[in-house]
């Protein structure tokens, strides 16, 4: 097989296992309904916790985690480092834009333009283009329909560089247990993971790769996509006003 095919095949794996929906799929066989007219709407674990479940929000955050474990560990069987890379990066935005939740034209429409970014992103020979290709998925970002990518970008960290997911996972639950905030330890795990993917080579052992941009980059995408993901979070952050995280009885609990 081909580089170029390996790569796609990496690609299409990826996003497809992020694609799917936990955070609809897993309320629904609960007796919940659809996730998406409560709270937030949003499929991820936290509007989830709103169902009162704390089992199922644990549930969603598992799989929601696993499914980008899985698709760097699948195309790790494919080929080097740029390859499930790529996966992962596939999957986060599988998660963001589950093609299963948006079958109509602007969907079909959003999901070529996000090819098109992910294709030009991973070129292997134009620098200019994978940096358009990487402005191109961090615009459309912000069009995303599906969950807000915490768990999955864990997830794939854990897989693709595991003592850096292992400390962005406890930055994002000491963040969230000391602000009482889903948000914050969202954004404080993806925040501190690129200077984990820098700092750890240096602290395994000095003499070698004592900073490594590949990774560093990787992780710093993957930050820029949850960051965007969490605009209005950010927002209500800094009006005071975003919810603390709270568990309550549904009174249509099962």
């Amino acid at each position: 097989m081909s580089e170029d095919s390996t790569l796609s095949l990496a690609i299409v794996l990826g996003y497809l296992l992020g694609s799917i929906p936990f955070g609809l799929i897993l309320p629904r066989l609960a007796g919940f309904g659809d996730i998406r007219t409560i709270g937030s709407g949003n499929i991820g674990a936290t509007n989830v916790l709103r169902t009162g479940s704390k089992k199922l929000a644990l549930a969603v955050t598992v799989l929601d985690g696993g499914k980008g474990v899985l698709a760097v560990l699948l195309a790790s069987g494919l080929g080097e480092a740029n390859v499930y890379f790529a996966a992962g990066i596939a999957a986060l935005f599988g998660h963001l834009f589950p093609i299963w939740l948006k079958l109509d034209r602007r969907g079909a429409v959003t999901l070529a333009v996000l090819a098109g970014g992910l294709t030009m992103s991973l070129a292997q020979s134009s620098v200019p283009l994978q940096l358009i290709g990487v402005l191109i998925l961090l615009t459309v970002t912000l069009t995303a329909w599906g969950g807000k990518g915490v768990a999955t970008t864990l997830g794939v960290l854990l897989a693709a560089l595991p003592l850096v997911g292992a400390l962005a996972a406890l930055t994002w639950l000491a963040a969230a247990v000391v602000s009482k905030r889903s948000s914050v330890g969202g954004l404080a795990a993806v925040a501190s993971a690129p200077f984990y993917a820098l700092a750890l080579p240096m602290a395994i052992n000095p003499a070698l790769q004592p900073f490594d941009w590949q990774r560093a980059a990787f992780a710093l995408f993957l930050a820029l996509v949850v960051i965007l993901r969490h605009t209005e979070n950010i927002r209500r952050l800094l009006r005071g006003e975003e919810p603390r995280i709270n568990v309550r009885k549904s009174a249509s609990s099962p």
